[in-house]
């Protein structure tokens, strides 16, 4: 098997590595148990690093179009549609500034009706066009699961979760230095936290 061409099945071979886990997969499709626990949390866990920061490599921009007839905020009576494929909206944008915004559902809710750019992240799943900050981080995810999977290891868990944490910090630096100050680049603090493996129940 090739790991030259980056794919899910590399990327969590390497996060398998990083537990040092005896067996790796031959393909994240196939039926043994290690590819089949991997099919289970990589889609998962793969979104969850997408909606962490504004990745350039998974940037979307979509010129907005108003929905009529829908219930809207009271200070924000414009309702948009949301892109298809944006898996989190970063700014809503329009005249070079960006505009409030709420999101619901299928619907963004703004100010404005005309010229309105919504900046998003995609579903973006094609690994061969993943950063290696992506890939780091993403395995780091996968690495606390594994370990608590195959080790039951709550202290290499937590030692993954952190060198997670560290790989989206040093990311949010990187993304943001590519980015002209003037735009919609949404940088850190990183939005939220992901849920331990510990908590899953394992």
């Amino acid at each position: 098997m090739s790991l030259l061409v980056e794919s899910p099945t590399a990327i969590v071979n390497r996060a398998l590595g990083l537990i040092e886990h005896a067996r790796l997969i031959d393909n994240i499709e196939s039926s043994d148990k290690e590819a089949t626990a991997a099919r289970l949390r990589y889609d998962v866990r793969r979104r969850a690093v997408l909606e962490k920061l504004d990745w350039g490599f998974a940037r979307g921009r979509a010129k907005a179009g108003q929905v009529l007839n829908i219930e809207a905020p009271e200070n924000l009576p414009i309702a948009l549609g949301r892109p298809a494929g944006a898996l989190r909206i970063r700014a809503v944008r329009a005249g070079g500034t960006n505009l409030p915004y709420s999101v619901e559902g299928q619907y963004i809710f703004s100010t404005a009706a005309q010229g309105v750019q919504i900046v998003f992240t995609r579903n973006e799943s094609n690994a061969t066009l993943f950063p290696p900050a992506f890939t780091a981080a993403l395995e780091y995810l996968l690495a606390a699961e594994f370990a608590m999977l195959y080790a039951r290891s709550k202290n290499r868990s937590e030692q993954m979760m952190a060198f997670f944490a560290e790989a989206i910090r040093e990311a949010d630096v990187l993304e943001a230095a590519e980015w002209d100050e003037t735009d919609a680049f949404a940088g850190g603090p990183w939005v939220g936290a992901v849920e331990r493996p510990w908590s899953a129940g394992y």
